[in-house]
């Protein structure tokens, strides 16, 4: 691991101390060459919590059946489509059926391309499999050799202070806003800053958002928008909407400032696009207002904005090196383009193996073995098996937090 991933742990003697937050997880799984560090890792965040969420999360999905027949639907997933673009379960099952398809024989080409990586490294000790901890690592290696993309020399030119404030302007100028920094707000932490937003056209008010970019203890472990105040008229006057990105990036070291890889970045345009959704809203019902739309329509805003992160004139205008100032070269910004769909036959499966299990899920009668579910799902349909004694369903918190039967509609990218 290099030294500013380990100057920003806590030390006890001869060891480190690392959590399951993102900033910890993620590039140890990226980075850690030690493949039993690298399961140990795995293990643990897929098993954070199982003793406790796994039994209510069971009861929830038993809870959820009872409640649609109630109401004359035949499972979770019927009551909950009857009001999505996709209808029903068999129009979303089809759907998830035809991109397993369409995804396999580019899952396997990744899929080999990986297992080509991990013989070289490993030679005698080659064992033929990409575990669950080594997808992360040798998706890094390829990233690169084969594109020649070094995420931790990258991402010096994308320190968080400018990123924000270039994202800002983009937005800005594509959405006629105007964005003032808001003085002496009143905020839940004293990292957290807030905006007012404005029409650039008439100067009049729109709403606030509010900014909560690194983690701390007891904070929300992901990266996310939550609508505070929904956009609406209540009594013919006009409530103003509130929006808050939550998420989760390094923080600033005492001789460094917070530094994003790429990804992040792509992660902050979509999460903030989510806030512009919520606070561009000029609906008089708080039904139908901001994020409050089709529950498979609901990420496609945010989705499409993520594309600027891999338009080159926007690459250049998002960074600025720590140090120099210069913008990110064009070699490095060709380079990160064309790693755009890297193992993409890989990713997609992973995430059609979430779509899949939550289909699933809400589509059988009866208790609910969640962890027999999973396994099976991450053989046949992810391509990946889970670690023994695993059930990553303890700490997906889509299931429970509105996406219900809807995990598919992260898949229309």
């Amino acid at each position: 691991m290099n030294d500013d991933f380990l100057d920003e742990l806590e030390k006890s003697e001869e060891k480190f101390k690392v959590t399951l937050k993102y900033p910890h997880l993620f590039p140890i799984l990226e980075k850690c060459s030690n493949a039993e560090t690298r399961k140990t890792m795995n293990v643990a965040a897929d098993t954070q919590c199982l003793e406790a969420n796994v039994p209510i999360l069971e009861e929830v999905v038993v809870l959820r059946q009872e409640e649609a027949k109630i109401l004359g639907f035949e499972n979770h997933a019927a009551y909950v489509l009857a009001v999505k673009m996709a209808k029903n379960a068999e129009n979303v099952l089809s759907f998830l059926k035809s991109l397993n398809e369409k995804l396999s024989p580019v899952f396997e080409a990744d899929l080999k391309s990986l297992l080509e990586l991990k013989k070289e490294e490993t030679g005698d000790a080659f064992d033929g499999v990409i575990n669950a901890w080594d997808f992360r690592y040798y998706h890094t290696k390829l990233v690169e050799t084969k594109f020649q993309v070094d995420e931790d020399k990258i991402k010096e030119y994308f320190p968080i202070e400018h990123v924000t404030e270039a994202m800002l302007s983009i937005y800005q100028s594509v959405l006629g806003l105007t964005f003032k920094l808001t003085e002496n707000p009143h905020v839940w932490h004293e990292s957290v800053i807030q905006y007012d937003v404005y029409d650039t056209t008439d100067s009049s008010f729109i709403g606030h958002f509010y900014l909560d970019l690194h983690p701390r203890d007891g904070k929300y472990g992901h990266a996310a928008e939550f609508g505070l105040s929904k956009g609406c008229l209540i009594g013919g006057v006009r409530q103003y909407p509130v929006a808050a990105m939550v998420a989760n990036f390094t923080k600033p070291l005492p001789d460094k400032p917070a530094l994003l890889k790429h990804d992040e970045v792509v992660t902050y345009f979509h999460e903030f696009g989510h806030v512009m959704h919520e606070l561009m809203t000029t609906c008089n019902f708080s039904l139908f207002s901001g994020t409050n739309v089709e529950g498979d329509f609901v990420e496609t805003p945010s989705q499409m904005l993520e594309n600027w992160c891999y338009e080159e004139d926007v690459l250049k205008l998002l960074s600025k090196h720590y140090t120099s100032g210069e913008p990110l070269p064009v070699t490095l910004r060709n380079q990160l383009i064309a790693a755009r769909f890297a193992d993409s036959g890989l990713l997609y499966k992973r995430q059609l193996f979430f779509g899949q299990f939550d289909m699933t899920i809400h589509t059988i009668q009866g208790k609910v073995d969640t962890g027999k579910i999973w396994h099976e799902l991450r053989r046949s349909v992810a391509g990946i098996p889970a670690p023994e004694g695993t059930n990553g369903s303890s700490s997906f918190g889509h299931l429970t937090g509105g996406y219900s039967a809807g995990y598919y509609g992260v898949l229309k990218k």
